[in-house]
C-alpha cells in the first residue's frame, strides 16, 4: 500500500486510544504515507499527533461525524484514491459485546479499525509549551454524559476534594467543557480547549480524573493519575479494568456509580500521591 487514511472519526479519548493500532500499523507497513485525521468537532486533539512519525504526511479534519461521510468528505475521497482506509466505515461495530472480559480497550479499538495492536501501553511525544507548574493538581471529574451517566464526580464531591489539595498548599486547575459548573477555588480557563487542557494537565504533580478523555492522555505520558472508574459503565461484567488505561503511575478506584467511591480512599490515594511527587 502506497497510502492510506487512518483515524476514528470518535471521541476524544478514541483519537487516543487509536495510537497502539497506528504504532503496529506503522511497524508492519514501513513504506506506506499516512494521512491522519478525525471529525472537526474534535479537531483540537489532533495536535497531539504532530511530529509522531514522518510516515503521517497530512491531517484531515471531516465535516461529518454523526452524519459522516458528508458530500464534501466523499469528495476527498474520491479524490485521494486510498489504497485503504482505516477504519472501512465511520464507526466500527465492538467485534463482541462483552469484549472487555477478554481484552483492554486499545487491543479492541484496534481489531475495529482493522489491526492488530502489539501492546495496550498508549505512547506520545510530549507536546511543546508545557510549562511546569509544582503544587498543582488538574481536575477532569465531569465525563461527557454529565449532568447525566454513572462516571461523573457530583460538583458537592468535586468541592471537597478541591478544599483538601487547596487546605494542603495547592493550587487546583479545574479541566471542564463548555457548560459544565465552575468548582469553587479552582482555577478554570474560561475559552477551554482539549489540547490547552491537556498541556495544563502535564504541567501539573498529578491528576483527579473520572472515566474521561484526559484518563487516556495522561496514560500516554505516564502523568500520576487517580482514576474514579464506573463499573456500572459496563454493566456485563463487575470490574472495569480492561477499561482503564495502561499507566504505571496511576491508582484506579471504582464502585457501580463513580461517585460512590469512598471519600476516605480518594482522599488517601491523594496523601499518597502528594508524598510521591515530593520524594
Amino acid at each position: 500500500m502506497k497510502k492510506v487514511y487512518f483515524g476514528m472519526n470518535g471521541q476524544f479519548g478514541d483519537i487516543i486510544l487509536q495510537e497502539p493500532a497506528l504504532r503496529s500499523f506503522i511497524e508492519d507497513n514501513p513504506e506506506t504515507k499516512i494521512v491522519l485525521g478525525c471529525s472537526k468537532k474534535y479537531q483540537e486533539i489532533l495536535p497531539l499527533y504532530e511530529n509522531y512519525h514522518e510516515n503521517i504526511i497530512d491531517f484531515k479534519i471531516w465535516e461529518g461525524y454523526d452524519d459522516f461521510p458528508t458530500k464534501n468528505d466523499k469528495n476527498y475521497i474520491e479524490e485521494q484514491k486510498f489504497d485503504a482506509r482505516f477504519p472501512l466505515t465511520g464507526h466500527p461495530q465492538l467485534t463482541q459485546p462483552d469484549w472487555f472480559n477478554y481484552r483492554h480497550v486499545t487491543t479492541e479499538t484496534a481489531l475495529m479499525m482493522g489491526v492488530k495492536a502489539k501492546t495496550s501501553k498508549i505512547k506520545l511525544n510530549k507536546p511543546t509549551g508545557v510549562v511546569q507548574k509544582p503544587r498543582t493538581v488538574a481536575l477532569s471529574l465531569f465525563s461527557s454524559q454529565w449532568p447525566g451517566g454513572v462516571r461523573s464526580i457530583s460538583v458537592e464531591r468535586q468541592e471537597f476534594i478541591a478544599r483538601y489539595l487547596i487546605n494542603m498548599g495547592y493550587k487546583v486547575y479545574q479541566l471542564s467543557g463548555p457548560g459544565q459548573p465552575c468548582i469553587e477555588g479552582t482555577i478554570l480557563d474560561k475559552n477551554p480547549n482539549y489540547f490547552k487542557s491537556c498541556k495544563v494537565m502535564l504541567g501539573t504533580d498529578f491528576l483527579i480524573t473520572c472515566d474521561s478523555g484526559m484518563s487516556v492522555i495522561a496514560s500516554a505520558y505516564n502523568h500520576p493519575t487517580i482514576g474514579l472508574y464506573s463499573s456500572a459503565y459496563n454493566p456485563a461484567v463487575t470490574t472495569t479494568k480492561n477499561w482503564q488505561p495502561v499507566n504505571p503511575n496511576a491508582a484506579y478506584l471504582e464502585s457501580n456509580l463513580a461517585n460512590n467511591i469512598s471519600m476516605y480512599a480518594i482522599i488517601d490515594e491523594i496523601n499518597k500521591k502528594i508524598k510521591e511527587t515530593q520524594e
